[in-house]
């Protein structure tokens, strides 16, 4: 949901549930005629029943909107601050663009899953980092972390590598250890272990027109069809 459109919504049923407290309570006092605790009690089971739910529902539609509108609002100031600098603190960047550290790693996060990752989060570092700045080696194992799945054209548009440097480059952390999963050299595209393990739960046609996609959307992805143009989403469960 656009963040905008959560932020409204939240509001709304905040004002709703304010309306509807105003309601019970009138609806409490005219056919309540018994004593002041029983009226407190009647007054907090209908508020509870009527106006709670309101209340709940628009706080968290409210927060996750304010929340996503403030990552969706740094994004792009954000890349551009790490690609100038190639790699920079969580904290230092934070500074930088005068948020909050959780909204800076949620949008690093974010970034890092689009189709062309143009910066990832390093948890053990705790640096939001370019993948042009650092080693071939270490950009993939980050992006694949995040990623799941990725073809050589995307590894080599954030990279700047061939195929034959990434499939080396995935050997090589394959044999340290760091890296499990399948290198597709016919299809072009680097598996990792927990994507192999839920290629049988992946769609690959779309729900709606039925056509043939041309990359399998894995749990927990959403890819727009490229025939009919619907939302494809890949619910985990």
């Amino acid at each position: 949901m656009n963040p905008r459109l959560s932020q409204l919504l939240g509001i709304i049923l905040v004002l709703l549930s304010i309306a509807m407290t105003y309601f019970v309570y009138l609806g409490t006092i005219e056919v309540s005629e018994q004593d002041f605790l029983t009226l407190i009690a009647s007054f907090m089971i209908a508020w509870g029943i009527f106006a709670l739910p309101f209340f709940i529902i628009g706080l968290w539609l409210l927060a996750k909107g304010t929340h996503e509108a403030k990552i969706g609002d740094i994004s792009g100031m954000l890349i551009t601050l790490v690609q100038k600098e190639g790699r920079i603190g969580v904290a230092a960047a934070s500074h930088e663009l005068r948020t909050d550290q959780e909204t800076v790693v949620d949008a690093a996060e974010k970034l890092s899953r689009r189709k062309l990752p143009l910066v990832y989060l390093d948890h053990r570092t705790s640096e939001i980092v370019s993948p042009g700045a650092v080693s071939l080696e270490e950009s993939l194992l980050h992006l694949l972390h995040a990623q799941r799945r990725m073809s050589f054209d995307q590894i080599a548009k954030v990279t700047n590598s061939t195929d034959v440097q990434i499939i080396e480059a995935a050997n090589k952390l394959s044999k340290k250890g760091r890296f499990r999963g399948t290198i597709d050299k016919n299809s072009r595209v680097i598996y990792t272990q927990e994507a192999v393990a839920q290629l049988p739960k992946a769609v690959t046609d779309c729900p709606n027109c039925g056509g043939k996609l041309e990359e399998p959307v894995l749990p927990g992805e959403e890819e727009i069809c490229p025939y009919c143009g619907r939302l494809i989403t890949n619910k985990l469960k």
